[in-house]
């Protein structure tokens, strides 16, 4: 029986896989995109939001290489058709309403074996939206088996001809939040806490359906990235470059995975689309004064450039909220710290940099122009180790006003050290004729 089983479940992935794609459109985020892979290895709980029915297929073909057995009500299993299905799929017969707890054995042995037990933990639908209140019996099963668990959130666009999205967290060990002998108030104050991390996932996705940084196609984006496709070796041609790797950075600090801030140079006006030129495999969100925008606004815009409005002395808030959510939506942006063309001397370094970093998380890459970029001459770059806000900060104390001024400090010995390396490239002044 269990090998009839084993080739009905295999049959149904199978031939269920294309049209549940063609319905579904799912697109898969990670919480992490550091992480090369969504795949699950070992033992394993997964637990998501639940609105609809269909987020049962949504979690099973979101991780499709691996058998899942879910926790069903007996509600479900009552059903004649969904009953046959589920138990074809090996769920595990869960009653509400009985003190009935033979399925906590069952799920315990899976994951002993290295399996994989799925679960919708509020119980129920919550068909407005929201996100109810956590039953414990993961938590449980979790401190028994030492298993993960891996919070999922789905936001279900069933039968309205949307995509269907799903974001993955990274793995959360009950053991690291619980004692030993846990009281039933600090399981209850762990459930609250795996809810609030599954509405964190619900706002990244938020944030990543509006930036898009995820997505390998962006209509938004599609001049940008013609642009790199065709400017790139002309580039190289006519404005020939030669990286210099200070500090102990290395090309590894060219490559950005995830979230990021590019702290740069600002020497002429060709130094936005030859930084973004650099940085090939990502979309670099380069900030640029709201006078440039009057000028060339549509290329501006197309190149994904972030408008900031001076206002006298005072920041523009909205442009500082812009750039904390793309951060927060792993994106990359470009900064000139000084806010002004300097050819030549390195001008004064302002807080932006050190606030978007504390405030959102981010490392800061260094990326120096010896001097304005001229064609058909060797240009000089000079890139610095990359510096990481939680090096030098504890993660609760990011926020703290107080360190912005210690991390520009930072910020601007490091631009120094690399104005002083870069002397020797820099233009000479020609000599006054008698």
């Amino acid at each position: 029986m269990k090998f009839i089983k084993a080739i009905l479940r295999f049959f149904f992935k199978f031939t269920g896989f294309l049209p549940l794609f063609l319905l579904l459109r799912q697109r898969y985020y990670k919480d992490n995109v550091k992480k090369k892979s969504r795949a699950i290895k070992g033992k394993a709980i997964l637990i998501s939001n639940h609105t609809h029915i269909m987020d049962y297929f949504t979690l099973l073909f979101a991780h499709v290489f691996r058998k899942q057995r879910f926790l069903v009500s007996e509600a479900v299993y009552a059903h004649p058709i969904l009953g046959f299905l589920n138990s074809i799929m090996d769920n595990i017969l869960v009653h509400r309403e009985r003190s009935d707890l033979s399925f906590m054995s069952d799920a315990e042995n899976t994951l002993n074996r290295g399996g994989v037990i799925s679960i919708f933990p509020e119980g129920k639908l919550y068909k407005d939206g929201s996100i109810g209140e956590f039953r414990p019996a993961f938590v449980y099963l979790s401190l028994r088996t030492n298993a993960p668990i891996i919070p999922h959130y789905i936001e279900g666009n069933y039968c309205k001809w949307k995509r269907t999205r799903i974001i993955q967290g990274d793995p959360i060990y009950a053991k690291d939040y619980l004692s030993d002998t846990p009281t039933v108030d600090e399981i209850k104050s762990f459930c609250e806490l795996l809810r609030k991390k599954t509405l964190d996932l619900k706002r990244k996705m938020t944030l990543y359906k509006r930036y898009k940084t995820q997505n390998i196609f962006n209509l938004k984006a599609w001049f940008l990235d013609l642009a790199k496709v065709f400017l790139y070796i002309p580039t190289k041609l006519v404005f020939p470059t030669k990286f210099h790797y200070l500090d102990g950075a290395s090309r590894k600090d060219r490559k950005i995975k995830g979230r990021a801030l590019i702290c740069s140079k600002h020497s002429s006006f060709s130094d936005a689309p030859i930084l973004a030129m650099h940085y090939l495999s990502r979309r670099v969100h380069i900030v640029v004064a709201e006078e440039l925008y009057d000028v060339m606004g549509w290329i501006l815009d197309h190149f994904l450039s972030i408008k900031y409005k001076r206002v006298g002395e005072k920041s523009d808030p909205k442009c500082f909220m812009e750039i904390i959510s793309l951060l927060k939506a792993e994106g990359v942006v470009g900064i000139y710290p000084e806010g002004h063309i300097k050819k030549d001397e390195l001008g004064t370094i302002h807080d932006g940099v050190a606030y978007f970093a504390l405030n959102g998380d981010a490392p800061i890459h260094f990326y120096y122009m010896a001097r304005p970029y001229r064609p058909f001459h060797f240009n000089h770059i000079m890139i610095g180790k990359t510096i990481y806000p939680s090096d030098f900060f504890d993660k609760n104390d990011l926020k703290n006003k107080e360190n912005i001024p210690i991390l520009t400090s930072i910020i601007k010995a490091e631009m120094e050290r690399l104005d002083e390396a870069a002397e020797p490239y820099k233009l000479k002044p020609k000599k006054a004729k008698n």
